[in-house]
């Protein structure tokens, strides 16, 4: 498989981890609006009932939409995140596994996993680089 692909497949997961994280707030931000709307129901301030059935109707519709993309998404997340797990385990090299662990998983950058690692950026970048081109020649096209 290209270097290309390889590397957008393991970039995959992150990705989907940091939308989902942002669903998540979404969600809770929604919920909190829900909220909002059983203080006034329950404040018997005077709002006409046809006005909070539809902020309450609007509020759960909205809610129903963002957990059901919320659901697909953390499964599509989920996928990926196994398809790169198994990839990861296939590198025989243990610093090279952690290098590549920490950076598409953790998502962590090469000098945090230097850090980490006690190996220099170069190193660490080697380490990547390796274990790449050791999965470009290991994954048939």
């Amino acid at each position: 498989m290209e270097r290309q692909e390889i590397i957008r497949i393991l970039k995959q997961y992150r990705s989907l981890h940091v939308e989902c994280e942002r669903i998540r707030r979404r969600i809770i931000e929604k919920r909190d609006g829900m909220y909002d709307v059983q203080s006034v129901v329950m404040g018997g301030a005077n709002v006409r009932s046809g006005d909070i059935a539809d902020k309450v109707e609007q509020a759960v519709e909205s809610m129903n939409c963002l957990v059901e993309h919320y659901t697909s998404r953390i499964i599509e997340a989920s996928d990926a995140e196994s398809r790169i797990a198994e990839m990861i385990d296939s590198i025989s090299d243990s610093e090279e596994r952690a290098v590549l662990f920490m950076h598409y998983i953790e998502g962590k950058t090469f000098a945090e996993i230097s850090e980490k690692m006690f190996l220099s950026e170069r190193t660490v970048w080697y380490r990547h680089n390796s274990a790449v081109n050791r999965l470009c020649a290991a994954t048939p096209e």
